[in-house]
């Protein structure tokens, strides 16, 4: 039976008494920052839209913070989580709730597939590892296990990379992949103020709503187009024409008529292009 209750680790107070009763010490290398402010728990969860009927993947839930929001709305969290001393604790602080699957293990080696094959439109909330934020975005875009949106904490230039535009400096490589996959909108922002530990760098939440899977190339197209925005972006500096000329054997020419083709001027930067753009190259080049 779940409990309406509202979790008391949100209050730094708590939490420091709550992690020292159980001898607990965060570990920087696996990036345990916990969030010690309740309105902005609340803004996650009302940003990630968790309803009664919704099953939550929760990734790093540490101790408990964000997860005892969770449980009172979801109809079930699964909770992956590295750090096996963090578990008992977990355990102890939802203790309440009957509706936490909890998984030990590295997110980036559970087979999602395997954990939901019985789910659909699941919803990810977490509040990630600065270290490890993009392979792990990556990770979760690139694998179809019914996943509907992610909700997710993470470095605000992370944030801002993601987030984007055309033209600008933060645009680039993170951009475009993601926008392949998701559109992409900011939640909050927060400060660092509101972790324990306090991180030396602030924050933002950000929500990656999943595209339609055909929305723009086959798969076997996929490959093409994420070479293409890798070449281009490997010399950022350089214009289309000296950027693409490794992926036709330095021959500049080809790489004129190519542009050409896709009514693209050669003296524009990587930064320039949008999506539909690298997308109508992608095109081009499997002619």
């Amino acid at each position: 039976m779940k409990n309406n209750i509202e979790s008391n680790l949100s209050d730094l107070k708590n939490l420091k008494a709550n992690l020292g009763g159980n001898k607990f010490h965060t570990k920087k290398n696996l990036g345990q920052n916990f969030l010690v402010n309740e309105s902005i728990a609340l803004e996650i969860i009302d940003g990630a839209c968790i309803g009664e009927n919704d099953i939550v993947l929760e990734i790093g839930p540490g101790v408990g913070s964000l997860t005892r929001y969770l449980l009172p709305r979801a109809n079930k969290v699964v909770a992956v989580e590295l750090d096996k001393n963090a578990i008992p604790i977990l355990r102890e602080n939802t203790k309440e709730f009957d509706n936490l699957e909890i998984v030990n293990a590295d997110i980036l080696k559970v087979d999602l597939n395997e954990i939901f094959k019985e789910d659909k439109k699941i919803k990810v909330v977490a509040n990630l590892p600065y270290y490890i934020t993009s392979p792990i975005l990556m990770y979760l875009l690139e694998n179809d296990f019914g996943m509907e949106s992610i909700t997710v904490m993470v470095q605000k230039e992370v944030g801002m990379r993601i987030l984007a535009s055309p033209g600008t400096k933060s645009y680039g490589i993170l951009t475009l992949a993601v926008k392949y996959f998701a559109e992409a909108s900011l939640v909050t922002n927060v400060g660092k103020e509101n972790f324990f530990p306090i991180p030396k760098v602030d924050s933002v939440v950000i929500k990656l709503f999943l595209n339609d899977k055909n929305k723009f190339l086959d798969k076997d197209l996929e490959i093409k187009f994420f070479q293409l925005i890798k070449s281009g972006f490997a010399m950022r500096r350089k214009n289309m024409l000296n950027s693409f000329a490794s992926i036709f054997d330095g021959d500049k020419n080809a790489v004129k008529e190519f542009l050409d083709k896709g009514n693209i001027d050669g003296k524009r930067r990587a930064e320039t292009l949008s999506i539909e753009e690298y997308i109508k190259l992608t095109k081009l080049r499997s002619e």
